[in-house]
């Protein structure tokens, strides 16, 4: 069954309506590689350095969407928080990274295995242009099941131009 939305003197009404077909939706298949991201989901403590100082931070991953997304928050509770959302992207898993420095750079898993899974930018989606400071690629490491090591590369003029290793412990 469906809802069909009614207007009635500037309220919103919604009242079940039965049309042909089925309401539930099919299943969404999942990539191989978006089920090995899950054991990620959780939360995770680590540090890291910046500017010259150790800064304490707290990573959680959570599925969400009906099990095609999973959504991680950088350095929770901090001015420099930042999301990236995960997902299914056809056949295969792509992520946006939506950055402290004020863009959103797309990036396509380009290879995993069951520990080791590297995205990279393959064209310039969520940023103005290739010289633009950006985030252009993630390696996410599980080196036991409670240990998870981020490598993200800046790009900086259309080069890298340094590369942030986030060690974390899971909780």
């Amino acid at each position: 069954m469906t809802r069909q939305i009614v207007l009635m003197s500037g309220l919103l009404l919604l009242s079940p309506m039965v049309f042909s077909g089925s309401a539930e939706h099919p299943a969404p298949i999942i990539p191989k590689d978006f089920t090995a991201m899950q054991q990620l989901i959780g939360t995770w403590l680590g540090s890291t350095e910046m500017e010259g100082k150790t800064m304490q931070m707290t990573v959680t991953y959570e599925l969400t969407s009906a099990g095609t997304a999973i959504t991680e928050r950088l350095m929770q509770g901090t001015p420099e928080e930042m999301v990236s959302v995960y997902h299914k992207d056809g056949d295969g898993v792509a992520m946006t990274h939506y950055c402290a420095l004020g863009n959103q750079p797309h990036m396509k898993l380009k290879s995993s295995d069951d520990k080791v899974m590297v995205f990279e930018m393959d064209e310039s989606v969520g940023i103005q242009s290739e010289n633009e400071p950006h985030m252009h690629a993630v390696t996410l490491t599980l080196k036991t099941d409670n240990i998870l090591e981020q490598r993200w590369t800046h790009y900086v003029n259309g080069k890298q131009a340094d590369v942030v290793t986030f060690e974390l412990q899971r909780q």
